[in-house]
């Protein structure tokens, strides 16, 4: 199958959470159920919600909603990213947490891409040499797309007080899996095509 064809009519996700994730009801009831069970273990364990945010358990149910989702490949819709930082001051340890988070995201986006290009590189019959570019490639993919995603609004936001001094965040993100993996290839496609590797054969 053509690369073009897993990305046609694709939507870039604002990487926002989805009022209604497209799950069925008894998905939709399962989620609720362990986001119910983890939101009474993440308090015990002192994690709260700040101020202005959705409540712990509804924040869990959706992120829980959009692990279920496919797309039309039957392949997870969303790829997802975590991070947990502390520090002296909240919005300190929440940056901290977002690069952790979108560092983890990149990197799963990276090992779907490196996938369908060995795809590639195993249909074209292609050289031990063009895999040991790929390395290269993908590593410099990464770079760009931390530079290109910028900052990402949470599915997940909590923070517990460590100590009347210290705080710890954790961050939950997603992204739309297809409309990563294409926007990494769109900007290493200068690259591929050195190689002769052609993504549209």
């Amino acid at each position: 199958m053509k690369l073009t064809k897993i990305f046609l009519g694709i939507v870039l996700l604002c990487v926002c959470v989805p009022v209604s994730a497209q799950v069925t009801p008894e998905q939709e009831k399962e989620a609720y159920k362990m986001a119910k069970k983890d939101a009474k273990k993440l308090a015990k364990e002192g994690w709260q919600v700040p101020s202005g945010e959705l409540p712990l358990e509804k924040q869990l149910a959706l992120a829980y909603m959009m692990r279920m989702e496919k797309d039309e490949d039957n392949q997870p819709k969303y790829v997802f990213g975590q991070g947990i930082s502390g520090g002296d001051f909240y919005d300190a340890a929440k940056l901290q947490a977002s690069e952790v988070a979108k560092a983890e995201l990149i990197g799963n986006l990276s090992t779907d891409m490196t996938r369908l290009i060995d795809m590639q590189l195993q249909n074209q019959q292609k050289s031990a040499k063009s895999a040991t570019s790929l390395s290269k490639i993908t590593a410099k993919s990464k770079s760009l797309m931390s530079q290109k995603l910028g900052a990402l609004t949470p599915v997940v936001e909590i923070y517990r007080n460590v100590s009347e001094e210290s705080v710890e965040v954790q961050l939950r993100v997603a992204y739309e899996r297809a409309v990563g993996v294409k926007q990494s290839l769109d900007l290493i496609s200068k690259d591929l095509e050195d190689e002769g590797i052609n993504l549209a054969e």
